[in-house]
């Protein structure tokens, strides 16, 4: 579901850029990157129960 989120929010600021005023787009992008690096790190950190 996070995923779909990012994604949506990528498209909004690409339109944002496209169309809207640029220290707006350069905020969104800044947000959405922190959004995404924030979602790597959570699922970079999980640990994996492996059995072997």
């Amino acid at each position: 579901m996070e995923f779909t989120i990012l994604f949506l929010a990528t498209a909004v600021v690409m339109l944002v850029a496209w169309r809207g005023p640029r220290p707006l787009a350069f905020g969104l992008f800044a947000a959405v990157l922190i959004a995404c690096v924030a979602t790597y790190l959570h699922h970079a950190t999980d640990t994996l129960k492996l059995s072997f």
